[in-house]
């Protein structure tokens, strides 16, 4: 069982989260009979072979119909770019459920089925029931969760400075348009008492009644 390298990171994300100690799982006896083995046996074996014909069915090529009759339409190529993109991402989840399930059948074989990777404690069979392949108790599952969600995040974040309520408390001002203007008509403007009839007022009476020089 490939079990090492996940303890360790799971277990090395617990201690991070809980400052560093190592804090173990409320301890509780969840011995499984021969019952209850058998049947999550019988389940795991339905779902290997469940996930064998998907992963299988999802390697055949699909033939994926024109959406025109131009050739080589740019529609038709991101459809299919779009699907085998698809088909991709499930067959690796696919895959990786059936390693689970693959793993979870030796290790019934081995006799340390339903027992947490982590910390060694019994995985409840109600928990079993809906997850027959999991290695770890529902206390270092959210661990490896949590862990596995900060390591998706995108490298930008790392650069982005500040959030939406920081920006609203210190109320940047930014220069606008309209402050842009204001700038430049200080310096003058083409316009005239005729372009904007409520602005006469402004213009002085002596600039008004002086008569434009004559030419001599």
């Amino acid at each position: 069982m490939k079990t090492t390298h996940t303890s360790l990171f799971v277990k090395n994300a617990w201690n991070t989260r809980n400052g560093g100690h190592s804090e173990e799982c409320e301890r509780r006896d969840y011995m499984l009979n021969e019952e209850q083995i058998n049947a999550l046996k019988k389940q795991l074996k339905t779902m290997k072979n469940e996930l064998e014909a998907e992963t299988e069915g999802s390697n055949r090529p699909e033939e994926i119909g024109e959406l025109s009759q131009a050739a080589n339409h740019p529609g038709d190529q991101g459809t299919e770019l779009h699907e085998q993109a698809k088909n991709i991402a499930l067959n690796n989840q696919s895959q990786q459920q059936l390693d689970d399930v693959q793993q979870a059948l030796q290790a019934i074989e081995d006799g340390t089925y339903g027992h947490c990777a982590v910390c060694g404690e019994s995985i409840p069979y109600e928990r079993l029931e809906i997850i027959p392949e999991t290695r770890l108790c529902i206390t270092h599952a959210q661990a490896e969760a949590d862990a596995t969600e900060e390591t998706r995040r995108p490298v930008e974040e790392d650069t982005m400075k500040g959030t939406l309520e920081e920006k609203d408390e210190k109320e940047e001002v930014i220069f606008d348009q309209a402050d842009t203007w204001e700038t430049v008509s200080e310096h003058g403007t083409s316009q005239t008492p005729s372009d904007d009839p409520d602005t006469e007022e402004e213009y002085s009476d002596e600039a008004l009644d002086d008569p434009p020089n004559e030419k001599r």
